[in-house]
């Protein structure tokens, strides 16, 4: 009775509250390690499955189903030189089309001279494994020092590639290959120290008509923004189209550089005249001339801060409260923050180094470079220990709906809450994380298959919730098992993980040879649109579900002529 009337006075303090929107605490978990120097993680368009790690030495590795692939997607080790620690393999950009074209873009510097090459690959018959042979280059730009390489890429909200150079080395922007006077982020002529935006579909110049200098024959074609230092990591908001860059600066100064959606480019961000809000006293331009355009946040080299790592604004759907919000760090400090720009303001600048730290004797240090996934999630890149973070809630009671009712729960403490004001504490109603469970006892005489998920199962998401199984026989017909209890029984030979009673969902593999007698064949299942459906009365925010793929092996006797994944146990949010 005592417990009733404690919920009962919690629902009614909620009730009497102001509807303020909360931010669910944040906290970091790590999902990826024994890496070799990680600096960047991205995703495919819509692909929920797997996240993709650029590695220094000229790996890119693939993160699936909790675990990195035996083999790396990409393998160019042989083409790079990595001597300078600013050298390798240093972005990744996947196709806006790459799910019909299966192109992507890479950046590295060229062994024997260190030149940035630009250069575009192909996806094999294989998703997981990219052709080698298929390199197309690109660009290949001069460097005269082995730092300050750039190497990021993004594209654009046009569909657009864009291409971040650093001003080629050296302090000040000056020595060897640069230009007296100004120094290549100044100079027109250099594609050194600018952001370039090309169009991957006009070979062979990848010049796109309306670049802002296409006209200008002092200023080269490709230039998109001038007076860039390094701007070693860049990012559009997936949402607005804004672009953000964190240029690395010098001695002084570190900025955040911005620019709004729809801009028609032919910005000048200063460099070599300013750092940060700071005039150098170097000659190429006029510190806060006419057609500079400053930074919207910059901070000093003290506590041992000297490099920024610019990061993305948040657009996901698991951390509350967080949309719009900005994240970026320090590399040498290993600080990381967040803020909010809107109307030329800043606002909500937030120190969350300490509240990301991810503990149980795991430390983030060294912030390579931050990563998004497909679902907008947001990853770290750590040097330090050669691991990749993912940001996660932090298990805590909070309001995210302003509904009132509490969404988020503690796990680990096993709170429950009254959400439907009956007097009866309820089951905690959190979002916990789907998780792999039971071992299917595989009979398949052909294939091993995995199960995998990405994404959040919530009530009313425009995001999916993709179950998928991989290494199934190809060109099969399926089901797709789910019910409301686990721990099934014996079936044909294997293990059904969902006890009864079950549900039945027909689903059709897809991928590899038209033959069917391989094991690239592919299931895939958006269970939010099952959610979202309303014919499943079980279907509901607060219950559980339990899920499996079976498939059949056909030519083989009972009772091995079946496939049967593990299952994934999940909860619906709110």
């Amino acid at each position: 009775m005592r417990n009733q009337l404690v919920f009962a006075a919690l629902a009614t303090i909620l009730a009497a509250a102001p509807a303020v929107a909360q931010k669910v605490p944040l906290t970091t978990v790590r999902v990826a390690s024994g890496l070799s120097k990680p600096l960047y993680v991205t995703a495919p368009p819509g692909d929920f499955a797997r996240v993709f790690i650029v590695e220094r030495g000229g790996d890119i590795e693939i993160l699936k189903a909790g675990a990195i692939n035996a083999v790396p997607f990409l393998d160019i080790t042989p083409l790079l030189i990595t001597s300078d620690q600013e050298q390798g393999l240093l972005g990744l950009a996947f196709d806006p089309n790459y799910a019909t074209n299966g192109f992507f873009y890479v950046d590295y510097t060229r062994a024997g001279d260190g030149a940035t090459v630009i250069a575009r690959y192909t996806v094999s018959a294989n998703p997981d494994l990219a052709d080698a042979s298929s390199a197309v280059i690109m660009k290949t730009i001069a460097q005269p020092q082995s730092n300050h390489n750039g190497g990021c890429l993004q594209f654009g909200p046009d569909g657009y590639m864009y291409v971040g150079m650093g001003d080629g080395g050296n302090s000040n922007d000056t020595g060897a290959g640069h230009t007296a006077g100004t120094g290549n982020a100044q100079d027109g002529s250099k594609l050194l120290g600018k952001m370039l935006r090309l169009d991957v579909a006009n070979p062979p110049t990848y010049v796109p008509a309306s670049n802002p200098f296409v006209s200008d024959p002092l200023i080269a074609d490709e230039i998109w923004d001038l007076g860039m230092r390094n701007p070693w990591r860049f990012s559009f908001d997936r949402t607005t189209g804004d672009l953000y860059i964190g240029d690395v600066g010098q001695g002084a100064r570190e900025e955040i550089d911005f620019e709004p959606a729809g801009s028609p480019g032919g910005f000048n961000y200063g460099w070599r005249c300013m750092e940060g809000f700071n005039c150098t006293g170097l000659t190429g331009c006029t510190c806060n001339g006419i057609g500079i355009t400053l930074p919207i946040k910059d901070y000093g080299h003290t506590a041992g801060q000297c490099s920024v790592t610019g990061g993305y604004v948040y657009r996901g759907t698991t951390l509350c409260g967080y949309d719009g919000t900005y994240f970026y760090a320090d590399y040498c400090a290993g600080r990381i923050w967040t803020l909010k720009y809107s109307g030329g303001v800043v606002t909500e600048f937030t120190d969350r180094t300490a509240e990301l730290a991810p503990g149980g004797g795991l430390v983030i240090q060294d912030v390579s470079s931050f990563g998004e996934d497909a679902a907008g999630d947001i990853y770290i890149c750590d040097l330090f220990d050669n691991e990749v973070y993912k940001i996660v809630p932090s298990p805590v009671l909070v309001d995210c709906n302003l509904n009132g009712i509490q969404d988020g729960c503690d796990i680990a403490n096993g709170t429950s809450f009254d959400a439907n004001n009956d007097g009866i504490p309820d089951e905690c109603q959190c979002p916990v994380a789907p998780a792999v469970y039971c071992t299917a006892k595989v009979n398949s005489q052909l294939c091993v298959p995995i199960i995998a998920f990405s994404g959040v199962p919530k009530v009313g998401s425009a995001l999916p919730f993709n179950v998928t199984a991989s290494e199934m026989l190809n060109k099969k017909s399926g089901l797709l098992f789910y019910g409301q209890l686990p721990l099934g029984a014996p079936f044909q030979g294997g293990h059904l993980c969902v006890k009864s009673p079950t549900k039945r969902t027909a689903v059709q593999n897809s991928g590899g040879s038209p033959t069917g007698l391989d094991c690239t064949g592919t299931y895939a299942y958006d269970f939010n649109v099952l959610i979202a459906a309303g014919t499943d009365p079980n279907l509901i925010a607060g219950n559980a579900v339990y899920a499996q793929y079976w498939a059949r092996d056909n030519g083989f006797a009972a009772p091995n002529n079946t496939s049967l994944t593990d299952a994934v146990s999940f909860t619906i949010c709110n």
